[in-house]
């Protein structure tokens, strides 16, 4: 009987040793989600904004929202309260009303120049936009032109679109995220189904928003279908209309969609 090399033997050895460790990693390391947390947060600086900053590691993205829209004036507290997020490297952005396309585009891009004027934002939040493609096609078009206008300020802005609900691709060209649902926790389990052509894009396109998610557990299985549903931007909050936005999930409920993100 011929003998085998004892260098092949040595390297079979070793090959299999690799891969028993790597197996074994992959047992050791917990295995990432895939998505963040994105906040809405229509509240005032404070504990709130503290609560946030806590939670970089999964709160990637803040809405900022000092009087739906940048208000008329500097406000140093909310000046404070966006470099210190940006400091943890959380990426906000500011808000701003579209009226799904019928506000003047003049009046929208003077609110995108206060926002980057007083508050050095990385990107704008365009809220209530329009889900017809009129508005999407073509370099000239309503969302292009904002798309351009908040990119020539920072190339690498994050433009937001939020239609609050099912959309059509064509605004993928207008934006880097898209809100394909904006709702209660009973519309999302119950009424959602995410379009086919959602899943020729990354996760990192698309935000879902969830509010009166009542319970723990509600909030769970909402975190779960938006893994399903391709969102790799997720908010789930107790808090229910006509403000679900003004305040954060506390206690159990926070630190558990936390870990569920990670």
């Amino acid at each position: 009987m011929r003998k085998r090399p004892l260098l092949r033997v040595y390297v079979g050895v070793l090959v299999a040793v690799i891969a028993l460790l790597t197996a074994l990693v992959v047992l050791v390391i917990p295995v990432s989600s895939g998505q963040s947390m994105a906040v809405p947060a229509f509240f005032p600086p404070g504990q709130l904004w503290r609560q946030l900053d806590s939670a970089a590691k999964t709160v990637r993205l803040v809405v900022v929202n000092p009087a739906s829209g940048p208000g008329t004036a500097y406000d140093p507290a909310y000046g404070e309260v966006v470099r210190t997020a940006e400091q943890r490297g959380i990426t906000v952005v500011g808000y701003v009303d579209t009226d799904y396309g019928a506000r003047e585009l003049s009046a929208v891009e003077s609110e995108v120049d206060d926002y980057y004027i007083w508050y050095h934002v990385g990107g704008v939040f365009f809220d209530r936009a329009s889900d017809d493609c009129v508005l999407a096609r073509g370099p000239t078009s309503y969302y292009a032109r904002l798309h351009t206008y908040v990119k020539a300020k920072d190339g690498s802005a994050r433009v937001i679109l939020n239609p609050g609900k099912q959309t059509n691709e064509c605004f993928l060209a207008d934006t880097d995220v898209l809100v394909t649902f904006e709702g209660t926790d009973a519309q999302y389990v119950n009424g959602y189904s995410a379009p086919s052509w959602v899943t020729h894009h990354s996760p990192s396109h698309f935000w879902h928003i969830v509010y009166d998610a009542s319970t723990v557990s509600t909030m769970t299985r909402a975190v779960d279908l938006s893994k399903q549903r391709g969102a790799g931007l997720v908010y789930v909050t107790p808090d229910a209309l006509p403000s679900p936005y003004d305040t954060l999930p506390t206690g159990r409920y926070w630190t558990t969609e936390l870990a569920k993100l990670r």
